[in-house]
């Protein structure tokens, strides 16, 4: 995209990032690519992938002159650049960070340049006025100099990874090309410049995960960049950052985290974003913290949302409309289960659910409304209506973290044979990491549960000492699970701290 190859064709318009994907599929087809690496996120996206060796040997055949590696030999001897070169990436060597005597910067034609995790020389800026992508990745940076600003024809700047950088320069906004600014991990940056940004009106993709231990400022005039498709993250607080802004950024896609700050709880700013509109955005991380039910209710997400990743104290009464929902983390939520709050209802009817995470939440019994049943067992003579499906996709459920959860009630009998209700029918894996109070697991429930074949029990002292392979009361229980794992800290049993989990034991029952 930095290059300028992704153009739509005759009468179509088209995104370019899609254009790009398509591009990429095409090759993949062709056998251009292999050993693919796909998210584990939910959203099963490509992230990585090899060449083909004949496909890379004939690449490098063709682009020779044009594009370089750079790299000392043993005698420090660097490679040049000759006037051709296009795009080059500077590679360390045997742990020298330095450039030293490498005269890449007279190649003033160049189009891209890497160079990750090395220092830079200071008149780097003022040297490469033609290039389209440069990535200073984890290159010790201090500041980021005033003549970034020359970059005119600049279209991707990364600057992630380097955290010593507070500021960026006002002339930043002179880049008026600029499509994507990569500022993640950069955690001393305290926000973007107070003037001028208005004029990145070609700006993209706002990468900026993680790029302050503090609050990140958005200045005045951020609500204008309405052709952004990409925010990593957008922070909101009473006395910084509205979330009214985000209103007309409707072309966002991918992962958007929010994060209510502190005293924020504006259930009007919350209106004004209209996450609903922003129909692109694949996976939403909401930090509510302590934020009303009200303004929680507010920023509810466009009902096909694939992905959820929720932390505040009660959950929100819009869950029950992701009907897409295929992934979903819950943390630090409030759960509660009797005959009067049903924290948990709405999960058991999401129809496309496949992977429940459940962390730090506060609870001390799970009872039958997890599943969306009644206290009373169904009699088998019960009408058609109670013919259903309790999490009918789900194919992965971890507990983590809930320390105080004690109990998780089994069903009945009645309930386990009764074939008018099936329960978690596509379950494969049961996770539970540090739930130590929790005294045993469901086993009616989980023998319902007929394609379970994983188990894991990480510092789970309790569980441990009920279903310990050698001397465990309860240790067949558990002997239609394949594959069946315990697992504590040293720390745990030593108390010691800091120490790597040491594996018990794992056990194939079957």
């Amino acid at each position: 995209m930095a290059q300028g190859f992704l153009l739509s064709s005759g009468n179509t318009v088209r995104e370019m990032e899609q254009i790009g994907r398509n591009y990429f599929d095409d090759l993949a087809m062709r056998s251009f690519f292999q050993d693919f690496e796909k998210s584990k996120s939910g959203n099963n996206l490509i992230i990585s992938c090899k060449m083909h060796d004949t496909i890379h040997d004939f690449a490098q055949f063709l682009t020779e002159n044009e594009c370089l590696i750079l790299e000392r030999d043993d005698k420090g001897t660097p490679l040049v650049p000759g006037q051709n070169t296009r795009h080059v990436t500077i590679t360390q060597h045997k742990g020298d960070t330095s450039l030293g005597p490498f005269s890449i910067w007279q190649a003033e034609q160049l189009r891209s340049c890497f160079c990750s995790g090395n220092e830079i020389p200071l008149n780097l800026f003022s040297r490469l006025k033609r290039v389209r992508l440069l990535s200073l990745h984890a290159c010790r940076l201090k500041d980021i100099p005033k003549e970034i600003g020359n970059l005119i024809h600049i279209r991707y700047l990364d600057v992630s990874s380097n955290t010593q950088i507070k500021e960026l320069p006002e002339t930043i906004y002179d880049l008026h090309y600029l499509q994507t600014l990569n500022v993640d991990l950069c955690t001393s940056l305290g926000g973007l410049p107070a003037q001028g940004i208005h004029k990145l009106t070609n700006l993209r993709h706002l990468l900026n995960s993680e790029a302050s231990f503090r609050d990140f400022r958005f200045p005045e005039g951020f609500e204008k960049l309405t052709n952004l498709r990409t925010l990593s993250e957008f922070n909101a607080s009473a006395s910084g950052n509205n979330l009214g802004c985000l209103k007309g950024f409707n072309h966002l896609g991918g992962t958007l985290c929010i994060q209510l700050h502190g005293d924020f709880d504006d259930e009007l700013e919350a209106k004004k974003a209209d996450l609903a509109s922003k129909k692109y955005v694949e996976s939403l991380r909401l930090e509510a913290g302590t934020a009303r039910t009200e303004t929680i209710e507010a920023l509810q997400p466009h009902s096909n949302l694939p992905i959820l990743m929720f932390d505040g104290q009660h959950l929100p009464k819009w869950i029950d409309s992701l009907t897409n929902l295929r992934k979903l983390t819950i943390r630090s939520v409030f759960l509660k289960s009797s005959k009067v709050t049903h924290s948990w209802l709405p999960l058991a009817k999401l129809p496309l659910l496949e992977d429940l995470n459940v962390i730090a939440c506060r609870m001390v019994r799970i009872g039958h409304d997890f599943l969306g049943i009644s206290e009373r067992a169904p009699s088998s003579s019960s009408s058609s209506s109670s013919c259903r499906s309790i999490f009918p996709k789900l194919k992965i459920l971890s507990f983590k973290f809930c320390s105080m959860w004690a109990e998780w009630e089994d069903i009945s009998e009645e309930q386990a044979i009764n074939v008018t209700t099936s329960i978690l029918p596509c379950l494969q894996e049961l996770h539970l990491y540090e739930c130590s109070a929790l005294k045993s697991l469901p086993h009616r429930l989980l023998n319902k549960a007929s394609s379970l074949r994983h188990l894991t029990v990480h510092n789970c002292g309790l569980l441990q000492s009920r279903y310990n392979e050698e001397t465990g009361p309860d240790r067949t229980e558990l002997s239609h699970i394949q594959r069946v794992e315990f697992s504590t800290r040293k720390s745990i049993l030593t108390g010691g701290f800091g120490l790597l989990p040491k594996k018990l034991f794992s056990s194939s029952l079957n």
